[in-house]
């Protein structure tokens, strides 16, 4: 090899170890810039008492669209922070809010709009999951776990799921309102925000929740709920670009909880509690996806009680929330770097 050539060669290899140390200072400075604008939030208490809507299987479907909510104009960042404002409810009735500065927000969105080009946003948009640590209660005679049985029926593409406790099916679970959720912390289910607030004023009080439910049979029985939040959006306006949300329960099921992140494309499943089998049953379908600024759109098989169910990729990580429905497809909440960011703040300010 010629002295030239080393050269060039050293030259090069500089170049790229100066242009790698440069991206990932970016990242570190973006990536701080980040954890600074989007801390815990802090949560005020708000005058009055809630009013609830009592009853169980209450949600009959999806929520419903004729047009896609991609059309809709873009929110003002005094708007958009307005929109990301949390509302929140405990079991006995009390109401608090915890308020999005603007001008936080608009140092977080630029943070994040700098890692997109840089291509590292995916990448740190993720947390892990955790296995449970507490074995099922399988007395009473139960049997134990079947394998996956295919049931279709038409046109129908859904799969029955007869072994809720193993991975990851034992991280979802039914909520006594009629939908489902999934475990996303020790005890923090998300789900959509329809499952816990009407859209108009409203929460709903029957959230209990029962992981790895298969029919009548709760392996880690059921959880009493103790607050529910959502985000101003979805709580007043009705808004499908904010139809998601979180019941924090009073003690954790059995110690485990599914990874989440970013959406990124590709094939997702549904999996959870339609209303047209039978109650408890766990069913599950995947398709391709596509997405706009906001929205997951599939043509997967779906039916009312699977709202709040995640839109989870090939490895079982959780990329979006499912909630609504079109003529022609169904759809979701996709979880952005904004999304992921509040379901860390509402998981952090509920130990």
């Amino acid at each position: 090899m010629t002295n030239f050539r080393r050269l060039l060669i050293s030259t090069a290899t500089s170049a790229l170890l100066v242009s790698v140390s440069a991206q990932a200072e970016q990242v570190t400075a973006n990536t701080s810039a980040i954890k600074s604008s989007i801390n815990t939030p802090t949560f005020t208490k708000l005058p009055g008492k809630a009013s609830f809507i009592h009853g169980d299987n209450l949600i009959n479907g999806p929520v419903m669209y004729t047009n896609k909510v991609a059309t809709a104009t873009p929110l003002a960042l005094k708007d958009r922070a307005e929109a990301l404002k949390t509302v929140m409810v405990t079991r006995d009735g009390d109401q608090y809010e915890a308020v999005m500065n603007p001008e936080d927000l608009a140092i977080f969105e630029k943070a994040i709009n700098n890692l997109q080009k840089l291509g590292a946003d995916k990448a740190l948009f993720n947390s892990p999951g955790h296995l449970p640590t507490v074995m099922p209660d399988r007395a009473n005679g139960r049997k134990a776990p079947g394998s996956i049985k295919d049931k279709v029926h038409g046109v129908d593409t859904r799969t029955q799921i007869t072994n809720t406790v193993q991975n990851p099916y034992w991280y979802i679970g039914r909520i006594a309102i009629g939908c489902t959720g999934t475990l996303v912390g020790p005890k923090h289910v998300l789900t959509a925000g329809h499952c816990v607030a009407d859209g108009s004023g409203n929460w709903h009080s029957s959230l209990n929740f029962s992981v790895g439910q298969d029919g009548s049979y709760k392996p880690w029985g059921s959880e009493s709920w103790a607050n529910a939040m959502t985000t101003s959006n979805w709580f007043n306006n009705k808004d499908a670009k904010y139809d998601y949300g979180m019941i924090i329960l009073q003690e954790a099921p059995h110690g485990g909880w599914t990874g989440y992140g970013n959406y990124s494309g590709g094939t997702h499943s549904v999996t959870g509690y339609p209303g047209d089998k039978p109650t408890g049953q766990l069913w599950t379908d995947s398709s391709s996806t596509s997405s706009s600024s906001h929205q997951i759109f599939y043509s997967l098989d779906t039916a009312g009680g699977q709202s709040g169910s995640g839109i989870a990729d090939s490895g079982n990580t959780v990329r979006g929330i499912h909630a609504y429905g079109y003529s022609s497809n169904n759809g979701g909440t996709k979880i952005t770097s904004t999304v992921y960011n509040q379901i860390n703040s509402w998981i952090s300010a509920n130990p």
